[in-house]
């Protein structure tokens, strides 16, 4: 019998595997690390098993063998999907961008970015934990799953995009990064 996993809406789906190793590797994780950590989901996986179950786990690995994918992926379900997290009922205090993670996921807003205005402010919020003292190379997690966020938004149109990205890559280029280059046009 396939197994299944009950999202959040509470629909069953079947279980897919794949999933997991493409979301890790899209955060940054290494190929191999991910391939692990998805092997690792596989077998505890039960029918029935809950997808934020699924997550936590995820992320607890990925904070272990890869911290850098952890952070972009935590960053990206704050700004690409409007989560934030929650633990034993009560929100957690973010302090200088880190986002934690608990038990509990709550969708805060709607799903996706939808103008160049929330990434300029998302720019400046990294802006700001630079001269708190976060690395460069969680900085440079945290643009790429904004990079991501934006590409894959249903809701901001190609314009607002365009100018998005524009942003994300002049604060590289401030940062002696090179830009992003497109592997498709915008759609």
């Amino acid at each position: 019998m396939a197994k299944r996993v009950r999202k959040r809406s509470g629909a069953l789906e079947e279980f897919n595997p794949q999933k997991i190793y493409e979301a890790c590797v899209a955060a940054g994780a290494p190929p191999e690390i991910a391939h692990e950590i998805t092997k690792e989901v596989e077998r505890k996986a039960y029918d029935g098993m809950s997808t934020d179950e699924i997550r936590r786990y995820v992320l607890a690995r990925l904070k272990e063998l890869a911290p850098q994918a952890y952070e972009s992926w935590t960053f990206y379900d704050r700004v690409a999907k409007g989560r934030i997290t929650f633990e034993d009922g009560k929100a957690v205090v973010v302090e200088k961008g880190h986002l934690y993670l608990g038990r509990t996921v709550k969708d805060i807003g709607p799903r996706g970015l939808s103008h160049s205005g929330e990434v300029a402010g998302i720019l400046k919020e990294l802006e700001e934990d630079l001269e708190y003292g976060v690395s460069k190379a969680t900085i440079n997690a945290r643009l790429y799953a904004l990079f991501m966020g934006v590409l894959k938004s249903k809701h901001m149109p190609k314009e607002e995009k365009q100018k998005s990205i524009e942003l994300i890559n002049q604060f590289r280029e401030k940062l002696g990064w090179k830009p992003y280059e497109l592997k498709r046009p915008i759609e």
